[in-house]
This record gives structure tokens, C-alpha cells and sequence, in this order.
């Protein structure tokens, strides 16, 4: 029985350590979002940005959680994400986006001790992550049906 403890134990602080690091930036990034959208900040960004974002099948606001995953990382995202009222198939694509394109500061110097040059990382995922997305909301609205 000893034997079992242990094992649990260590799992479980190391469980409670992870938590607490996704809400000491999840909670933050959310009641960000909220002061922006109370001020009216995300329906500015949003409104700007909603004739490219309707490309992906996505609005406006989801500007805010790319952007937020492009140069921070996946927990910032998702505490915007959070805070947006979207359905499966925009949680999708967006999803797809920033899995192919997240902390792109941090990913692309990695990238360029393979030899691969800074701009030219950043440029290829960027450019993989819009394309797939745009692909994806092509096959929901083509062959699905959308939404």
C-alpha cells in the first residue's frame, strides 16, 4: 500500500503545481479580455478585423486569441477562448490555426538553430496556420454543410 502512496502523492502536487500555473495565466488573460470588451476594445479590434476573419469561418474577436497564442502561448489563447461564444466548428479551426502557429517569438529561434532563418520560420507558419484554416472552413461550408 506504501508503494501506492507515493506515486499518488507526487501526482497530485505535481498536478496542483500545473493547475495553478494555467490559472496564474488563463484567469489574468480572461479578465483582460473582459476589461478590453467593458471599454469596448475587443469590438474595435473585432470589427476591423472581421472581413479577413470571416475567411476562416471565425469573427472578429477571435483576432484577439490568435494573436494572444501567435506571441504568447496555448494558455493565453485559452483564456480568450474562454470568454467567446463560438461553436464546434470555429473552436476547430481556430484551434488547428494555433496549434500550427503558437509562441512564434520562442518556436522560431528554436527553428533557427536548424538553419532555418528567423523570418522565414515565422513566415511559413503563419502562412501554414491561415492557409489550413482556410482549408478547414472550406471543407465545413463545402462538404459539411458548415456550422
Amino acid at each position: 500500500m506504501k508503494t501506492l502512496v507515493e506515486p499518488i502523492k507526487k501526482g497530485l502536487q505535481k498536478s496542483l503545481r500545473l493547475l495553478w500555473m494555467l490559472i496564474k495565466i488563463i484567469v489574468p488573460v480572461s479578465c483582460l479580455v473582459a476589461i478590453l470588451d467593458y471599454y469596448g476594445f475587443v469590438e474595435l479590434i473585432a470589427g476591423f478585423f472581421t472581413p479577413a476573419m470571416a475567411l476562416f469561418g471565425l469573427p472578429g474577436e477571435a483576432t484577439i486569441a490568435l494573436l494572444f497564442s501567435f506571441l504568447v502561448n496555448f494558455y493565453a489563447a485559452l483564456g480568450v477562448i474562454a470568454t467567446l461564444d463560438l461553436s464546434s466548428q470555429q473552436i476547430t479551426v481556430l484551434a488547428v490555426m494555433i496549434g500550427i502557429c503558437h509562441e512564434l517569438p520562442v518556436e522560431t529561434v528554436i527553428c533557427s538553430y536548424t538553419g532555418l532563418r528567423i523570418p522565414v520560420s515565422a513566415a511559413l507558419r503563419l502562412f501554414t496556420a491561415l492557409s489550413a484554416g482556410l482549408i478547414l472552413n472550406l471543407i465545413y461550408n463545402l462538404i459539411l454543410g458548415g456550422g
